[in-house]
């Protein structure tokens, strides 16, 4: 049983950054969701949506029983969190996504962003791999995103025979890695304009390119009634 400590770092952060949000982050990946048809899925299959955390999912170029893998990605953002903490948040953030899916899962990221790191907790990576990531350098995680999805594009199409619709998903793929690097650009400005006077131009920027367009892809799913 937890002590008073470790529950409370659990708790879901009121105050999230400026700089980043689990709204923009469903945003940033609702690249996804127009496609979803295309894969077999409904768009709101791919994604699931607690108090202060997501669970992403995106279809990957490999097959099992006629359907496409899965990489989930969890996102949860909090006030605190410790070493013991970690896996306590990654239990609870695992039942989050659809248990009908979970066989078609590839790979599974956990990315947790927390105000206060307590110590240096250091990355594990694999099929399962969980970054901590300090709220003020949160364009780290798009920065992992981005290197991920072009290090798996890249061995996939060096390793596997595929077909055309798995090249298509390959270019996919590779935007949503260039995307992803922008958004790290963007985030890495946004943190720098933080500390500018109110009047300085960097400080009243307008809304990205980006984000404009994952406002358009959600836009388009709300006339099409597939979000929940």
């Amino acid at each position: 049983m937890p002590d008073k400590s470790d529950s409370n770092e659990l708790s879901n952060s009121k105050s999230p950054s400026k700089s980043f949000s689990i709204e923009k982050l469903l945003d940033d990946f609702s690249f996804w969701f127009p496609k979803a048809r295309d894969y077999g899925y409904a768009a709101d299959e791919l994604y699931a949506v607690d108090e202060n955390a997501v669970a992403i999912a995106i279809p990957v170029p490999l097959l099992e029983d006629g359907n496409y893998r899965l990489w989930l990605f969890h996102f949860c953002k909090v006030e605190r969190i410790t070493p013991r903490g970690v896996e306590m948040l990654i239990a609870e953030l695992s039942e989050m996504f659809n248990e009908k899916l979970d066989h078609l899962i590839h790979f599974r990221h956990y990315y947790i962003i927390a105000d206060r790191v307590t110590r240096r907790i250091p990355s594990r990576c694999s099929r399962r791999s969980v970054y901590v990531v300090k709220a003020d350098y949160a364009f780290k995680v798009y920065e992992i995103i981005a290197k991920a999805v072009d290090g798996f594009v890249r061995s996939f199409r060096k390793n596997v025979k595929y077909g055309e619709d798995l090249l298509v998903l390959c270019d996919y793929l590779e935007r949503f890695a260039e995307r992803s690097k922008r958004r790290a650009d963007e985030l890495r400005v946004e943190i720098k304009s933080t500390s500018l006077p109110a009047h300085h131009p960097s400080a009243n920027s307008g809304e990205s390119e980006l984000r404009k367009e994952a406002k358009e892809y959600l836009a388009l799913l709300e006339k099409l009634r597939v979000i929940k």
